[in-house]
């Protein structure tokens, strides 16, 4: 009887070993598959927008800096064109973690908080020199870092270039002349309210269903970016477009803030950086990628655009858009108050 009662403690034992064995091999397994440090993996990032774009541009630079300051180990994986969904879903995907990155535009966010909003507040950041020093404060820091309330790693600005009125029926030289203009809007109040105060009649519809909305009359024209109008063919179905910097277009590079915090310290730093000099780098260039989108339209189109346009009409109807919004959040109020002083 004592033999089998030793016999079957000894056999309990060798179970229980076992059963700790493997529930440490498979810890193991789970930091690794977290990406501890030394370890080799893929991030997979999504966005909306064609190669030639901007946001493709920003993602790609940044890309290749993970790719550099890990010796290869990290690979980005990009998804162009809406490859993975639009804008909401790639938000979506990343907030549940099903997708590591995206780069989502900016109005979008509008639908969870809006302190992404404040960088499109109107003529605010009108050029590509204020929104550069805009984007390394102190007080952008604190609206990326925000998002993590939704499982998002705000990592960086990726601007797609600033904003500007197109249509296909006249040139807009004052706000009399968008009155009755149905414009392509982005679906986000604040545009809604951008466009509804310069007298236009604003139409929220994605991204991919521009050029058909112009092609069939839906829609008259748009609030849109010359990087955009070059790189998904607009032109061929716009006549003319007026350069009023009327806001920036940001694509607010995120990841997925569980995927980050399950990765290494040294590779929560290779990320960050790589974000950040894409950032500034891509800000930098953005005059000169400007001007190759308006290359490319006027040689393929007979599109004229007004580079002259006085806008001190424009913002007069816009103003009381501020008081609202810095109403909103202590976020948004710190941010304005830096950026007037840019």
């Amino acid at each position: 009887m004592l033999k089998k009662s030793l016999s079957l403690l000894l056999v309990l034992a060798l179970v229980l070993a076992a059963v700790t064995g493997c529930g440490s091999k498979a810890g193991n397994g789970d930091e690794k598959e977290a990406g501890t440090e030394g370890q080799t993996y893929t991030l997979r990032l999504g966005h909306v927008t064609q190669v030639t774009h901007p946001f493709h541009i920003g993602a790609q630079k940044f890309a290749d800096k993970v790719a550099e300051k890990s010796d290869g180990r990290i690979t980005v994986e990009l998804f162009p064109a809406r490859a993975l969904g639009d804008d909401r879903e790639l938000l979506e995907q990343v907030m549940n973690n099903t997708l590591d990155m995206g780069v989502i535009s900016g109005p979008v966010f509008s639908a969870y908080t809006p302190v992404i909003d404040t960088l499109q507040l109107p003529f605010m950041l009108n050029t590509y020199e204020k929104e550069l020093a805009a984007v390394q404060s102190e007080e952008m820091s604190a609206i990326l870092d925000s998002l993590n309330q939704f499982n998002l790693k705000g990592l960086g600005v990726f601007e797609g270039g600033m904003r500007h009125l197109a249509n296909a029926k006249k040139p807009i030289q004052t706000p009399e002349d968008l009155k009755g203009l149905k414009l392509r809007a982005t679906q986000s109040d604040l545009v809604l309210k951008i466009l509804t105060a310069l007298g236009a009649n604003p139409t929220p519809m994605a991204y991919g269903e521009v050029y058909t909305g112009l092609q069939t009359k839906v829609i008259d024209g748009e609030e849109i970016n010359l990087t955009s109008i070059s790189s998904e063919k607009h032109y061929e179905v716009l006549t003319n477009v007026t350069e009023m910097g009327l806001f920036p277009f940001p694509g607010i590079c995120v990841m997925s803030q569980a995927k980050f915090d399950s990765l290494s310290e040294e590779d929560q730093q290779i990320i960050t950086e790589a974000a950040n000099e894409a950032m500034i780098e891509l800000l930098g260039e953005l005059p000169s990628i400007d001007q190759t989108a308006v290359e490319n339209i006027t040689a393929n189109s007979s599109v004229e655009i007004l580079t002259t346009v006085d806008t001190a009409p424009f913002k007069e109807k816009v103003m009381g858009i501020y008081d609202e919004y810095t109403a909103k959040n202590p976020l948004i109020k710190d941010f304005v108050e830096m950026a007037k002083g840019l």
